[in-house]
């Protein structure tokens, strides 16, 4: 059979939020106060992970994503360069993040386990057709303990 091309848009790689200076003094703070302590209790490493941790978040706030082509074929997902078929594919859902619809695809892959695409100039209705299809879909989003505590961490210290 062929492959035919059933879904197409382009979209950023990556949710992306512009910071302002303040969110980044107020990050730095946290994290010289942290980094402070760590060196003080002579964990070096700790204090190294610090710093690595605030130069990624500056650089993801201030880079902005690329532009990738993203398609959903009769064979699978392709995006970023890669193919998914649809036997190495599970489930997916629907989240909304700083305005913008993003579609997690949960593999069967030890890396990647989720792919993250955003979805730009598309529907959810569109997708969701297509994709119930082939995946099992869930309205509320697979959250692991990880994603708990990390949502209200940020929820509770806001930087900006």
């Amino acid at each position: 059979m062929e492959e035919k091309i059933l879904l197409e848009w382009e979209a950023p790689d990556r949710p992306f939020t512009k910071r302002g200076k303040a969110y980044f003094n107020n990050l730095f703070a946290v994290l010289f106060i942290l980094g402070a302590f760590a060196v003080f209790f002579k964990e070096f490493l700790l204090a190294g992970v610090l710093a690595a941790l605030g130069f990624l978040q500056y650089v993801l706030g201030t880079v902005p994503p690329r532009m990738v082509k993203n398609q959903i074929t009769n064979y699978g997902i392709k995006t970023h360069g890669t193919e998914y078929s649809w036997e190495e594919l599970t489930d997916f859902w629907f989240t909304e993040k700083d305005g913008q619809t993003i579609l997690h695809v949960d593999t069967r892959r030890l890396f990647p386990g989720r792919l993250f695409l955003i979805l730009s100039g598309v529907s959810k209705n569109d997708i969701g057709k297509i994709l119930s299809v082939h995946l099992t879909y869930h309205k509320v989003p697979h959250v692991d303990v990880l994603e708990r505590f990390s949502s209200e961490f940020s929820r509770r210290f806001r930087l900006e």
